[in-house]
């Protein structure tokens, strides 16, 4: 039985460490929304996520088949919770799984430097709304998701994926496989968008202009902090240039205005990250840009205001932005409302004038600094701002090539949350977010 069991680990840690993994699961995720089985692919992907746990101590190899579920997860988008009759099909063998997983792959506690702001901020979204939320609303599915979610689960994904980095050593380089990773989904995402594009060819003719992809904002958020990774790649072969162009293409098909705006500035810092560390082929980059300049000016000029005209009919702002000036002002009257514990997170006070609400979320102000002023109160400012700093602080003083591409896809993500909920969202943001500072602190962060 030991030798089973051996040799079955040993399997699949080897398949793990495979250069098919990535390309597999890519495979089923793809093929799945190509012939819209998008369902029966999530399955396939949590399966394997199942087996990793029970037979792979290395808890990264789960991180590409949950964000290729997630990504998948896009094809419900308008009602995520018809997902509920088959969820639990998934989450009690998980569930055990990552139970084993826990106890039988066990390490040392390891506490790491954002153990304390991430408590402080747990503490501040378990608070929010004290004395003033209704227990249905704070007890809703939803809102435990993202208070829990955000909160202390976030903080236990931070304590274990530190202490498992800290007590095994790993023949591949983590700030590699953690891109690696990232890239693969950023390609899927990239591939959803252009098979909605497909799928709905004759539309987009016809009304030249970008399609109402629904889920925009969520898959522009996934592709900013992709697109940096792609630095990696590049560095070593330049043919990867079209990836990241893929990615950025994909980008601004999804018609996201932020993703437009902040997803270029992404583009930008990446393309310089690269232009600046990779030497031996700036004589190819300068030839690359010489060429590129006229097409991208014409691109900017006439092709995307075109593209961009239903979402830009009245300029850079359209109507649609009323609602967001709408929370910008009850967020500040429900801060001075309710200044130490704020409203909550999940309280459904503007639910009225939420037209882009999704079932099975929670109102979101569309603004990550008035989501804490109005859910959090001061205390969430407090805590928010002790983990933003503290962040900030590890990549300032760990200024290094690999740093730099998490700061960037970091920054990319921070600008998203100014107009919609990016790092508000546990997973993928969060978690993502969590996992690219641990694997930063592991490596680089001073003892």
């Amino acid at each position: 039985m030991k030798k089973t069991w051996d040799a079955a680990c040993k399997a699949t840690r080897s398949y793990w460490n495979s250069k098919w993994y990535m390309p597999s699961v890519l495979a089923v995720s793809c093929i799945s929304a190509v012939f819209d089985i998008d369902l029966i692919g999530m399955f396939v992907l949590a399966a394997l996520v199942i087996v990793m746990l029970v037979l792979c101590d290395d808890m990264m190899s789960l991180v590409c088949p949950i964000f290729c579920i997630f990504l998948s997860s896009i094809e419900f988008y308008r009602d995520y919770s018809v997902l509920t009759d088959y969820m639990w099909y998934a989450i009690v063998p998980f569930a055990a799984a990552f139970i084993f997983n826990l106890v039988y792959y066990r390490t040392p506690f390891v506490k790491g430097r954002f153990f304390y702001p991430q408590l402080a901020v747990s503490v501040a979204l378990s608070l929010g709304g004290l004395f003033c939320i209704p227990a249905k609303q704070y007890f809703s599915p939803s809102a435990l998701y993202f208070t829990v979610g955000s909160g202390f689960f976030m903080l236990f994904v931070y304590c274990l994926t530190i202490s498992r980095l800290k007590a095994y050593k790993r023949s591949y380089d983590r700030v590699e496989r953690l891109a690696r990773t990232m890239f693969a989904a950023g390609l899927l995402a990239a591939f959803l968008v252009f098979e909605f594009y497909i799928d709905n060819a004759e539309e987009f003719l016809r009304k030249g202009t970008f399609l109402f992809f629904k889920p925009r904002n969520y898959v522009s958020s996934v592709l900013m902090m992709a697109i940096p990774m792609s630095c990696i790649y590049i560095k070593r072969n330049n043919l990867n240039i079209i990836s990241m162009l893929f990615m950025y293409v994909g980008m601004l098909l999804t018609g996201s205005r932020s993703g437009l705006l902040f997803g270029t500035l992404a583009l930008a810092l990446s393309v310089a990250f690269v232009y600046i560390t990779n030497k031996k082929s700036r004589r190819l980059y300068n030839v690359l840009l010489i060429i590129a300049a006229i097409p991208v000016v014409y691109a900017a000029v006439k092709v995307l205001p075109e593209l961009y005209a239903a979402r830009m009919a009245n300029g850079f702002f359209n109507e649609g932005d009323a609602t967001r000036i709408k929370f910008i002002k009850f967020g500040i009257s429900d801060f001075l409302a309710y200044p130490i514990f704020g409203i909550g997170v999940g309280n459904l006070a503007h639910f009225e004038i939420f037209k882009a609400y999704v079932p099975g979320s929670i109102v979101y102000f569309h603004n990550i600094v008035i989501q804490v002023m109005a859910s959090l109160g001061v205390v969430g400012i407090a805590a928010y701002l002790w983990n933003f700093c503290a962040r900030v602080k590890m990549f300032w003083e760990n200024r290094k090539n690999e740093t730099l591409i998490f700061a960037i896809s970091y920054l990319a993500i921070l600008l998203m949350s100014f107009t919609n909920p990016g790092i508000f969202c546990p997973f993928p943001e969060g978690a993502l977010i969590v996992l690219m500072l641990s694997v930063a602190e592991v490596k680089f962060a001073k003892q």
